[in-house]
């Protein structure tokens, strides 16, 4: 392959029951499961409409904003002329649609961008004079092909990778004539994930680290700057409060503003830490653990401090949404001292905290017949006036504040891994949404979303200016904390696997994309450490025994890049000579070195051992047997690995392994 990965195939299971070999029947087959199927949302769906308003369900839950209705439209993308999908390819799309989203819950925008990818295939389709049945590999590679010319490099290579998921439902339902067992053949992964550049290492620039999703030191700087001169009563503190978690912490946008509501807690060794729920896309509807954050003590004071305030400055909100969940309304206590006769004017409305625009003829109140005019009232020579004064009623008024209440506001936010339900009342970060003119709707709470932070960040610049007397522009995202926080732990010596597991990853492989420390600078950096004494190997050994002023000279030779092997690291030079001990790193390799006191590693450490004990254990059995040659090597082999690993675990604190009660705990978990 071209993006030089692996060469898996999207995997899919079968949605119907028993494939037939009439093309036709499995397509009816696949329409009516998906007719069958009772999802939220999708209850009033007119199945023969091109555009779909789903108003309920998960699929309406889009991080980061509170939307009451989503549409789905069943056409072809507006590069391809925005046509509506026809025949088969309209039955299938809706079909396929439902029936992923009904397996695999994803969110709205992966059901649209699948959509689209329908819509490329079908389009070739059509310039080829091909049905769906009669689909062939050259249509698949032709609809890749202009997703390439349309989009960007990232947005193409994540479409790429749903046209070989199409095509594999299409192998697995039966939908076509062919087995497909697809990958687009010049898929490639976006230049950002890692391209092949070369420096020198003397050049002054390896030094720096420079990537566009790194955060400049200036903004952490404004950042504490705003947070001590910015007055605890200005309307953009909770931003800057909401600024400095990130900072502190590097979690997701969406774990920081939905963080349950808590104070900093200790665990049994006196370690402290904050819980929050790890997530990405995932809803109220999902499990999703509770997991613990134990943080620098370095920030630990801040971080306090900012807690407290932030409980401050939302117990107004968190009182509303607590009455909001009471009455699964909005909270229109403040309208409870009213008689019901009472007549609002504009000049009750600022006390109150509406906007007074919204009884003017283009307003909500008028629009929805709850605008009145005073005619019965005459003015002070006696006459009727001429343009008589709007008002409203108490009946008004609670209409016009239930408009902005919806089933959210009451609907769980998190479900932890023992069932507990958490809602807005719950929630550290809650506040009133903002409306026009400046004003605040008091009767109604929500989460921070993520359009609410984006809009605020238009202000930065001036508040820097203000507070800061500093001139800067925003080319930064909240998730760019994210990157530079790893950034730093990862020069700072923290191994892959405790980054990925402080950052709350399931999976080693993604802390990689967010390391934009350079390859020059990582080997800098290691042979820093070898000179320090903080590593250890063959290498190590033969450096320490060289005089100093030769050292250097030999470390310039020897290591000029380093990759992770997973129990520890190897510095062979690629670029010179191909590896001649492929996957042998910890059979006593000259190239192996590891870091002294590597807790992240020590797991894999352990389980290297106690495997290749258990097979030099094996290759001791096969001594007698015919081929007492071969068992002989591969127990010389093995002894190589368990002299290396041992070293590696007495360097980690591990002495006298029990490999065979290690095996028979994970055999019991």
């Amino acid at each position: 392959m071209s993006d030089g990965r692996s060469k898996r195939k999207s995997k899919v299971i079968r949605f119907i029951d028993r494939l037939e070999r009439d093309r036709q029947s499995n397509l009816r087959g696949l329409i009516t499961k998906a007719k069958m199927l009772e999802m939220e949302g999708f209850e009033k769906i007119d199945w023969e409409q091109e555009n779909w308003v789903i108003s309920a369900g998960r699929l309406i839950k889009v991080g980061g904003k509170n939307t009451k209705s989503v549409s789905l439209n069943f056409r072809y993308s507006p590069k391809l002329g925005q046509e509506t999908f026809i025949g088969d390819w309209d039955r299938a799309a809706k079909s396929l649609m439902m029936l992923r989203f009904h397996r695999r819950q994803q969110n709205v925008v992966n059901q649209r961008d699948f959509i689209n990818i329908i819509g490329y295939v079908a389009y070739s389709a059509s310039q080829l004079n091909q049905k769906l049945t009669h689909l062939t590999p050259e249509t698949l590679d032709l609809a890749c092909k202009l997703i390439f010319e349309h989009y960007s490099d990232t947005k193409a290579y994540n479409l790429h990778k749903m046209v070989g998921e199409f095509a594999g439902h299409c192998d697995a339902n039966g939908l076509c004539r062919i087995v497909f067992s697809y990958k687009y053949a010049r898929m490639k992964r976006p230049e950002s994930a890692g391209g092949i550049n070369h420096k020198r290492l003397d050049n002054p620039s390896v030094q720096e680290t420079k990537s566009d999703k790194i955060i400049e030191p200036l903004v952490f700087k404004i950042i504490g700057e705003l947070y001590q001169n910015v007055p605890r009563e200005h309307k953009y503190r909770f931003y800057i409060l909401l600024l400095s978690f990130l900072a502190f912490l590097g979690r997701r946008y969406s774990e920081i503003s939905l963080l349950p509501y808590q104070k900093i807690s200790q665990d049994i060794d006196g370690r402290e830490y904050i819980e929050y729920f790890p997530r990405k896309q995932s809803e109220g509807d999902d499990f999703t653990p509770r997991r613990k954050l134990y943080m620098p003590s370095d920030v630990l004071p801040l971080v306090r401090d900012v807690i407290q305030e932030l409980d401050e400055q939302c117990k107004s909100a968190r009182e509303t949404t607590e009455e909001m969940c009471r009455v699964k309304g909005a909270d229109i206590r403040f309208l409870s001292c009213f008689d019901e006769n009472k007549r609002f004017y504009r000049k009750d409305f600022k006390e109150l905290g509406f906007s007074p625009d919204i009884l003017k003829s283009e307003g909500w109140l008028n629009k929805n017949g709850f605008c009145y005019f005073d005619s019965d009232k005459s003015s002070k020579n006696g006459k009727k006036p001429v343009r008589p004064k709007r008002y409203t009623s108490k009946e008004g008024l609670i209409a016009f504040c239930n408009k902005d209440y919806s089933d959210f506001c009451s609907a769980p936010v998190h479900i932890d891994q023992q069932g507990g339900k958490y809602y807005l009342n719950d929630l550290l970060l809650v506040r009133h949404p903002g409306g026009s003119g400046g004003t605040y709707w008091h009767w109604i709470a929500s989460e921070c979303t993520h359009s609410m932070f984006t809009t605020f960040l238009r202000s930065f610049p001036d508040l820097a200016q203000e507070y800061a007397h500093t001139s800067i522009d925003v080319d930064f995202t909240s998730h760019h904390f994210r990157h530079t926080l790893n950034t730093l732990l990862d020069e700072g010596g923290l191994s892959d696997l405790l980054q990925t597991e402080w950052f709350g990853r399931s999976n080693p492989k993604d802390t990689k994309a967010y390391q934009h420390t350079s390859r020059e600078k990582r080997a800098l950096m290691l042979r820093e450490d070898i000179k320090k004494g903080n590593v250890s190997g063959k290498l190590v050994e033969q450096v320490v025994a060289l005089p100093i002023n030769v050292q250097d000279a030999v470390l310039k030779a020897r290591v000029n890049a380093v990759h992770d092997v997973g129990t520890g690291i190897c510095v062979h030079n690629f670029s010179q000579t191909p590896c001649e001990r492929h996957l042998q790193c910890s059979a006593d390799c000259n190239d192996y070195v590891w870091a002294k006191d590597d807790k992240g590693r020590l797991d894999e450490q352990k389980r290297q051992y106690a495997l290749t004990s258990l097979a030099r254990e094996t290759a001791e059995q096969r001594l007698d047997t015919k081929k007492p040659k071969k068992s002989s090597d591969w127990l010389a082999h093995n002894n190589k690995k368990l002299k290396t690993l041992s070293k590696q675990l007495t360097d980690n604190g591990v002495i006298d392994f029990d490999s065979k009660k290690y095996l028979e705990e994970l055999n019991n978990g």
